[in-house]
């Protein structure tokens, strides 16, 4: 099937087929925005079990070490460490400057995030989220990590082609408290009788 249809010799998206790319690309960047900034409060326990042999205690006392992954306020780093110590010795970056990217980026992570997933100031949104994702393609600019530059680019390359076909965004609630604003407006109109 054919996404694309001729219209006064135009080419014209498929609506139906559009308004699905704009729901699986905002659907893909907001999970991706959210659960990177929550994972931004994650951290691991270090426990030692019994192991168990035929389920029963080793009688010798032997232990098993289990990492468990928790999440918690406490645990909150928006720059992991070791980015954050090279960042420190970057003469670009200023460390005040450093400190409140740090303090920001999880919550901002997190709202972007939830702005698309649930369709509010959906543009907005992704200009956000555009420029959040070009502020972290600078710092690891002047790291040098060629690797994360072109992940970061794929991500705003995603983030512009939501912008492309925002207009076809129609399953979000941004899109449904406009309609119901403008049906109550014409219903709140006088008629004009004749």
């Amino acid at each position: 099937m054919n996404n694309m249809t001729q219209k006064n010799n135009e080419t014209v998206l498929d609506p139906l087929g559009a308004t699905f790319a704009a729901l699986i690309l905002r659907l893909w960047l907001g999970m991706r925005s959210l659960l990177t900034g929550i994972e931004k409060f994650s951290g691991k326990e270090i426990e030692s079990i019994p192991t168990l042999i035929n389920g029963e205690p080793d009688p010798n006392g032997l232990e098993t070490t289990v990492v468990k992954k928790f999440y918690s306020l406490g645990n909150y780093q928006g720059v992991p460490d070791p980015l954050y110590q090279s960042f420190k010795q970057e003469p670009l970056i200023m460390e005040w400057m450093l400190d409140s990217y740090n303090c920001i980026l999880g919550p901002a992570l997190i709202l972007l995030g939830l702005g698309l997933l649930l369709g509010l100031a959906t543009r907005i949104s992704l200009l956000g989220m555009g420029l959040l994702y070009t502020s972290l393609t600078l710092g690891l600019i002047l790291l040098n990590q060629s690797s994360g530059i072109a992940w970061l680019a794929t991500h705003i390359i995603l983030v512009v082609l939501m912008l492309l076909v925002a207009q076809h965004n129609r399953l979000e609630l941004g899109s449904l408290i406009r309609r119901q604003i403008q049906l109550r407006r014409k219903t709140d109109q006088p008629q004009s009788s004749v």
